[in-house]
């Protein structure tokens, strides 16, 4: 059996975050989907077993997700991927911000906080189906980050940043910088993953904010 077959269903990629016994965790999960939908909308999410948010889960019954974009950083991919919060703060190392006790990422298309009302258990997998008790659409106008795109566009690119930053033990500092579409200006954020401020105009052409263009 071919199991790269399964690349090509539709899949999202998405940051968890919980609560843990020492302050917060996350992982990388693609299994998620929305089962219901009316006044109180529901969201399944598939987590593996052996990953210390499937424990984390299950003791507090709630956690949030964080809907990547095309244009996340590589890093954050594999922060959150590649390595266990049972031994590292993985949210120490990405821009975040806490709302009701949980974290959401920084610059993420969207953002989803949900309690459990029913798992399902399964040989490697936990499914959790969610009520969404909270969401908002993020900044990022960016499109969806779907897994084939992952796998065919950035994978080489999250190994390599998360290689970086294990010799290194610093997370990359990159600069997000937008580009003005009627005169070519750029402006180059000063801080890591920097947003526009939200009275950003264009110095030379006096353009507004939304009508800039993200680039790396």
């Amino acid at each position: 059996m071919d199991t790269s077959a399964l690349f090509k269903l539709s899949y999202g990629l998405y940051v968890t975050g919980v609560k843990t016994e020492k302050g917060l965790g996350g992982c990388i999960v693609d299994a998620v989907g929305q089962v219901a939908a009316g006044s109180n909308p529901l969201v399944m999410l598939a987590c593996m077993k052996k990953n210390y948010t499937n424990e984390c889960i299950k003791k507090t019954g709630e956690y949030t997700l964080s809907v990547l974009s095309t244009d996340t950083e590589p890093f954050v991919i594999g922060n959150f991927g590649f390595q266990s919060g049972r031994d590292v703060e993985k949210w120490a190392n990405v821009p975040h911000r806490i709302k009701d006790g949980l974290p959401f990422l920084n610059n993420a298309c969207a953002y989803l906080r949900l309690r459990v009302i029913n798992t399902l258990e399964f040989p490697t997998h936990t499914m959790f189906v969610g009520e969404v008790i909270d969401a908002e659409n993020g900044e990022n106008s960016a499109k969806p980050l779907v897994y084939a795109d992952y796998q065919a566009t950035m994978r080489a690119a999250v190994g390599e940043a998360f290689q970086k930053f294990k010799e290194t033990g610093k997370p990359p500092q990159s600069h997000a910088q937008w580009r003005c579409p009627l005169c070519g200006y750029v402006y180059d954020g000063d801080t890591p993953f920097e947003r526009l401020p939200d009275t950003w105009i264009c110095p030379m052409c006096g353009v507004g904010k939304e009508s800039f263009e993200k680039v790396t």
